[in-house]
């Protein structure tokens, strides 16, 4: 498996995985004429194999209509125009959706398989192609903890909870809200998704969705008679900080099944306990959405280990945490790790279906980043539990990050800065104004006597600097353009960033030795 790509990558065909990578060249570029010289140079190609794969590409209009390709042989140039409704995801759903592999598991899961000749005719493959990649699809099924074999009756093996997360991925990277067989089969659906977002408001529509989809696969898994038979113990003993499991029974679970002709009365403890468990972890929660914790459920002794970190990162990061702000560390955390230590996968993909290269990972958090892994290094001998997180969860450092960087925000060093200008004291003002609120993050306006960190002018400064020898003096036209604001957001990030490297360098770290 190629870093970048998902695990659904396997099942693609040749021209699926060159229409694919056409594309995403093209539109990660953003041009619209291209040469043949580039593109050959770019993908590796011939001549005589550029071509097809431009041809490839044309015909797929036919099945995504939101970009034109045209191919000019007089000046050997590529034409490419791409919609505002275009979208990289919609073109990986479609290409997924067409291989073997996935008309196969789609079969299976919709009760319609009934042999390789039926196989055949679906995917228009000879029966020896159907069965290589059938013999593929096992790689993907690998990475879920499954396996398939056409000898059995029941082709898909392994624990029904996994089987159930497996088709959720499945289907719900390829989701489409106006487009969504799972959700058509719902009844009643609007009616249910009140009934959540009534009980449940810190869930988005997508979150309410993405339940819905599960909800829809668990209902047609268990009208095939595959119920839920065992669970491990997180998923057992696992509670939902905001709501309680007889609560989400009566009112989430019971009027779904009801709606959808089937008593609640008749589900498995172990099928209860696994959509409770999924209602939380699929979930994010922020400070605002945590203020009616039931008190009874901070003295679980499950969430020790949540509790060490949160206490480890409040000192290696040097924050006074406020009890909100732990909550919102402890809760999310507690998800992140229950997910990771019940779905631990070798491969994890987003919600696109990709598998994301750790150097795209650091680039979001280029600072925070490298200081978060050795964090957790630092901490993995005192917390022995981290090291199988990290083993099942390849994004766990990213996650640590997007969650530390919600309250890191709150306390990091605001940017300074002065304005003078020749147009006089409204124009400094509608300058301050404009990068007072344009940006969400610290950044404060001082006299240019305290020597903030930029200082922006719109003509010469001839001037010693004090004690703030780092002060960056930037300069525009009095009538700043466009490139002008870019150029100085591009300052501001550079300080900010360098800021942060600052206060991460200065950290004491001998305590974690």
């Amino acid at each position: 498996l190629s870093e970048g790509q998902s695990v659904f990558h396997v099942l693609f065909d040749t021209t699926e995985k060159q229409i694919n990578q056409f594309l995403t060249y093209c539109y990660e570029r953003n041009q619209t004429t291209y040469s043949t010289k580039e593109l050959m140079a770019a993908f590796n190609y011939k001549t005589s194999k550029l071509l097809p794969v431009i041809q490839q590409v044309e015909l797929f209009q036919e099945q995504y209509s939101e970009y034109t390709v045209n191919y000019q042989s007089e000046s050997k140039t590529i034409k490419i125009e791409f919609s505002p409704r275009f979208l990289l995801s919609k073109v990986y759903a479609i290409l997924v959706e067409r291989t073997v592999g996935f008309t196969f598991l789609d079969l299976l899961f919709k009760g319609k398989y009934h042999s390789l000749e039926q196989l055949s005719q679906e995917t228009y493959s000879s029966l020896r192609t159907i069965q290589r990649k059938l013999t593929e699809l096992n790689q993907v099924l690998a990475n879920y903890h499954l396996s398939y074999s056409l000898r059995k009756g029941n082709p898909l093996e392994g624990k029904e909870y996994y089987i159930r997360y497996f088709y959720h991925v499945m289907y719900w990277q390829l989701f489409d809200e106006t487009d969504s067989d799972l959700l058509a089969t719902i009844r009643d659906k609007q009616t249910i998704a009140t009934q959540i977002e009534r009980h449940a408001p810190y869930m988005r529509k997508i979150d309410c969705n993405k339940f819905l989809s599960l909800l829809a696969i668990s209902l047609q898994r268990i009208k095939q008679q595959h119920f839920i038979v065992e669970i491990p113990d997180e998923i057992t003993t696992f509670e939902h900080p905001l709501m309680t499991k007889r609560k989400f029974t009566e009112c989430i679970l019971a009027p779904f099944f009801q709606a959808n002709v089937y008593a609640v009365s008749d589900l498995t403890d172990e099928e209860i306990s696994f959509l409770y468990f999924m209602f939380a972890v699929m979930n994010t929660y922020l400070e605002e959405d945590l203020t009616e914790i039931h008190q009874d459920w901070f003295d679980n002794e499950q969430y020790s280990t949540e509790e060490i970190i949160i206490d480890k990162l409040s000192a290696y990061f040097d924050l006074a945490l406020t009890s909100k702000e732990k909550n919102y560390l402890l809760v999310n955390l507690l998800m992140i790790h229950s997910y990771s230590s019940v779905f631990g996968t070798e491969h994890k993909i987003d919600g696109f279906g990709k598998q994301t290269r750790e150097s795209e990972l650091e680039a979001y958090f280029p600072v925070m980043y490298p200081t978060m892994r050795r964090f957790l290094i630092a901490i993995k001998r005192e917390i022995p539990p981290l090291v199988g997180f990290a083993k099942k969860n390849d994004r766990l450092i990213f996650q640590y990050c997007m969650l530390v960087r919600t309250v890191f925000i709150k306390y990091e060093r605001p940017v300074t800065f002065s304005i003078q200008s020749k147009f006089g004291k409204t124009q400094e003002l509608w300058i301050k104004n404009r990068l007072l609120n344009t940006s969400h993050r610290a950044i404060q306006h001082v006299p240019s006597v305290d020597e903030p960190d930029i200082l922006i002018s719109d003509y010469p400064i001839y001037r010693q600097l004090g004690a703030n020898k780092q002060m960056e003096i930037f300069y525009w036209n009095g009538q700043p353009t466009s490139s002008d604001w870019e150029r100085l957001k591009e300052k501001i990030h550079k300080i900010r960033s360098e800021k942060h490297k600052q206060v991460f360098d200065s950290l004491s770290f001998h305590q974690f030795s």
